[in-house]
């Protein structure tokens, strides 16, 4: 194959209490390797949808709810949709913090119980609660709003008043999740997971508004690889090819042309600022992924691998570049950003 963008949002931060990381960085040879000899280049973006738009070539203000809804192929009558993911607001002394799904553990027919509820008690309001996936739900609307949000990735693990919908219409919004948290609160499926000591699913949070998709035409992409909703819509949307990611990868084959590869495993860790959680996931993914692309830039199977970790910087290798002995490998905590 020709080029290989490597696309890890979350591989160097950003992460808090940069001090922590001489003690517990990631033991990656690859990883170290690959820093050390690569080339480096400042990017335009400096998060993971802003990548994906500069790489794609896309109008920035895309609508990611829309292209994640197609992937789930939801459907609804009305013409506007906004991602609405369930979520755990946590009391703290004068504020609640975020905690997202991945730490609730939510059933389908919980969420499906929690939508019809949602549904009946807004039935006159012209908005319907969908359920994609059973981490994710989406809000369909028959109006454009006016609002401007913050990306659950963004705001988990903080204080929920400093992200809340913001621009004209959203005191609507925050009104109608005020409502809904009075609602789920008295649901027989949070009285039962209260039961169980389990987190109630007590909150939505909306987020994914945007326009629809623009593009330039000219995609240097042939294929995509990946797992995550949001880059296989835009495959959908531009008539990409789009292949899901297999962890049974030691005779990996990728196919001609120039491709992508999006591994999204570290989100939630650099989301939370869990540096344990970071260290143990990039070792994975050098034992389940960086070891064999290796092989395959050092043989030329891959002529140029782009690593990019959705903070504003691409590395750029080639087997060349391999060949730089003198190139001293450092801890891959040097290169964290703190945010």
């Amino acid at each position: 194959m020709n080029k290989l963008a490597l696309v890890i949002p979350g591989l160097l931060g950003p992460l808090p209490e940069l001090e922590q990381y001489n003690k517990v960085s990631p033991d990656c040879a690859v990883l170290q390797k690959w820093l050390a000899c690569a080339q480096t280049v400042k990017t335009a973006s400096r998060n993971y949808y802003q990548l994906l738009a500069e790489l794609f070539g896309i109008n920035q203000d895309y609508s990611i709810a829309l292209l994640s809804a197609r992937v789930d192929d939801c459907r609804s009558s009305q013409g506007h949709w906004l991602r609405a993911d369930p979520v755990h607001f946590k009391a703290d002394i004068d504020h609640a913090i975020l905690l997202d799904c991945n730490r609730l553990d939510i059933r389908d027919d919980e969420a499906g119980a929690l939508a019809a509820a949602f549904n009946e008690h807004f039935s006159d309001d012209g908005i319907e609660l969908v359920v994609g996936h059973r981490h994710r739900w989406y809000l369909s609307f028959d109006k454009q709003m006016n609002i401007q949000t913050t990306s659950v990735h963004d705001a988990v693990g903080r204080n929920v008043n400093h992200f809340l919908p913001m621009g004209e219409d959203a005191l609507n919004w925050r009104r109608l999740l005020n409502e809904t948290q009075m609602l789920f609160h008295t649901h027989d499926v949070n009285v039962e997971r209260e039961k169980k000591g389990q987190m109630t699913i007590n909150s939505l949070w909306i987020w994914g508004e945007g326009n629809d998709l623009q593009a330039d035409n000219n995609s240097q992409w042939d294929w995509l690889m990946s797992n995550e909703v949001t880059v296989n819509g835009l495959a959908l949307g531009l008539g990409i090819k789009s292949i899901l990611l297999d962890t049974k990868n030691d005779e990996l084959q990728l196919p001609e042309g120039n491709g992508v590869m999006v591994l999204d495993q570290l989100i939630g860790p650099t989301s939370y600022g869990d540096v344990s959680a970071w260290v143990d996931e990039v070792e994975m993914l050098c034992q389940q992924w960086f070891d064999v692309l290796h092989r395959l830039l050092k043989s030329k199977q891959i002529q140029s691998l782009e690593l990019y970790s959705a903070d504003g910087r691409m590395f750029k290798l080639t087997a060349s570049s391999l060949l730089k002995f003198w190139c001293r490998k450092q801890s891959i905590a040097r290169y964290v950003s703190a945010q």
